[in-house]
């Protein structure tokens, strides 16, 4: 959950919201490129990462451009490139939903304008390997790396953005930081991008108080850890339980992807009897899957428990 160091933050400025927020997240800026040894030059903060992915689709994408998008992968991605009118070109991922590179650059064309990859990707939970980002990195054409979940994975690719000018990394505060009912997010990428984004965006994109918020949340780096630790373990102990009655696939985000087609059951029919017991889970309606997943969020440990054992009884029923 969040640190309490935030709440405190948040009450403390409660009092000051007459005030305009800082347009340029100066304090802010300043404590990301502490955390991800950039510069903070390289960095821009958005109303959640979201924000940030689609300033970079105005900037970069048209009628006449295509995307390449692995899948599955976060839908967000497709529906951005729809509404730019580029086309989207959709690479599956291997048999254990792997980033196979060879592959995604085998569909790079003349027409090729960006790369969209998540990693950990959501919903598969896998991560790109470093040598396999670079080899895509260096077909040139622009790279947006969705980094949301990859304090979980202990994943840092932040600092190629030096060496690679088409790069650009995204992160969120929403998931290891708990603080994603405050919309706040960032972008990392060489300055040439960091001041077109900087051009386009609203000028006061990102409110106070989630600056505040965010500010107290990344300077609390033993909660994170903890919270980082509590999430290992917990899914560690989730997919080992369920593994003994269906496939669940490894994972480095805060959460598991669930293939439940040996229980003779669709994920839909899971789903809904696990929602009846008041336990939510994500139906996936994606590219790249059939009906028979779903991906579960990892919780407290007193949730996790009472998900396992719920979930147990559901798919045992009508065997």
């Amino acid at each position: 959950g969040v640190s309490p160091n935030v709440i405190r933050e948040i009450k403390k400025w409660a009092k000051s919201v007459h005030l305009y927020p800082d347009p340029n997240c100066s304090e802010l800026r300043r404590e990301i490129s502490a955390y991800l040894n950039v510069d903070e030059d390289n960095v821009i903060v958005g109303n959640g990462s979201d924000e940030i992915l689609f300033l970079l689709s105005l900037i970069f994408l048209d009628n006449d451009s295509n995307v390449i998008i692995p899948i599955p992968s976060f839908s967000y991605y497709e529906i951005l490139t729809k509404i730019r009118g580029a086309s989207p070109i959709f690479v599956k991922l291997g048999r254990n939903f792997e980033f196979e590179e060879e592959k995604i650059i085998e569909k790079i064309d003349k027409n090729t304008k960006m790369i969209f990859l998540c990693s950990p990707n959501n919903p598969t939970g896998n991560v790109i390997k470093e040598k396999a980002l670079k080899k895509i990195l260096e077909s040139g054409r622009y790279v947006v790396l969705d980094e949301a979940y990859a304090e979980f994975a202990g994943q840092n690719f932040t600092r190629l953005v030096e060496s690679y000018d088409n790069l650009i990394v995204t992160r969120t505060f929403s998931k290891a930081f708990g603080l994603a009912g405050l919309r706040i997010g960032y972008g990392i990428a060489s300055e040439k991008i960091i001041k077109k984004i900087s051009k386009i965006k609203q000028p006061f994109n990102v409110n106070l108080l989630s600056q505040k918020a965010a500010i107290a949340a990344i300077r609390d780096r033993d909660h994170l850890k903890r919270c980082i630790n509590l999430v290992e373990k917990e899914r560690e102990y989730v997919r080992e339980k369920l593994s003994r009655y269906v496939k669940v696939y490894p994972s480095k985000g805060n959460f598991l992807l669930v293939d439940v087609r040996n229980t003779g059951k669709r994920a839909r029919e899971v789903v809904k009897e696990l929602e009846k017991k008041g336990i939510l889970v994500r139906l996936l309606k994606l590219r790249g899957l059939d009906e028979y997943f779903f991906r579960v969020s990892i919780g407290k440990p007193k949730e996790n428990r009472k998900f396992i054992r719920e979930f147990i009884e559901v798919i045992k029923c009508g065997h």
